[in-house]
């Protein structure tokens, strides 16, 4: 069994990628994020376009839907079951680091993986998604915005798991996007690193 992996759940506009990304580069590991919908559209033969669609759906009970329409899940389900299975494929080959997709619970059987989860105070994510997210210039709209996004995730998280998107109980670590990325990423190895150092040789 591999060990090493980091998710990293976030909030829109949180910049949580960006803090991803610098651990990932700082420890030497795979980065996947959109990445993951390529795999499985490869593996699928679904379009990119269909898998990330998906992602923002969700249907009424999954296990309903296991137990009563056999192969014919919805799309949205099929995918999630697909992303899964890649999640854990690509966990089995070594250290990395996983942005989004429900890793943290997909993975929440194997030892050493850093859960991670990323917010910041809403003035924060409004100014940091009106430069990289083109929010408008409303404060009113842009919060709305974000707010809406967010929902989308919650729902999707809390349908797929057994967790609460956004809790702490959920995680092993929550950073404060506000305080920089260098320094949630500092924090986020030196969590890293203590972990894998207390784990089976």
């Amino acid at each position: 069994m591999a060990y090493g992996v980091i998710t990293l759940g976030r909030e829109i506009c949180s910049g949580g990628c960006d803090i991803a990304k610098e651990a990932a580069r700082e420890l030497g590991l795979p980065y996947y994020d959109k990445e993951l919908i390529t795999i499985a559209a490869k593996k699928s033969g679904l379009s990119e376009e269909a898998i990330a669609a998906s992602e923002k759906r969700r249907t009424g009970s999954l296990m309903y839907s296991l137990y009563t329409m056999g192969n014919q899940l919805p799309l949205a389900d099929q995918v999630f079951i697909l992303q899964s299975r890649i999640i854990k494929e690509i966990a089995e080959k070594g250290p990395c680091v996983i942005v989004g997709r429900c890793a943290d619970y997909v993975l929440r059987d194997i030892p050493g993986v850093l859960k991670v989860f990323v917010y910041a105070p809403m003035s924060y994510r409004i100014a940091w998604g009106r430069q990289h997210e083109n929010l408008p210039a409303d404060d009113t709209a842009a919060e709305a915005a974000i707010r809406k996004a967010d929902r989308r995730k919650a729902d999707y998280y809390n349908y797929y798991t057994q967790n609460r998107w956004g809790e702490a109980a959920s995680y092993d670590l929550c950073l404060n996007a506000a305080m920089g990325t260098e320094t949630c990423a500092h924090i986020l190895l030196t969590a890293y690193k203590a972990i894998q150092e207390g784990l089976p040789k």
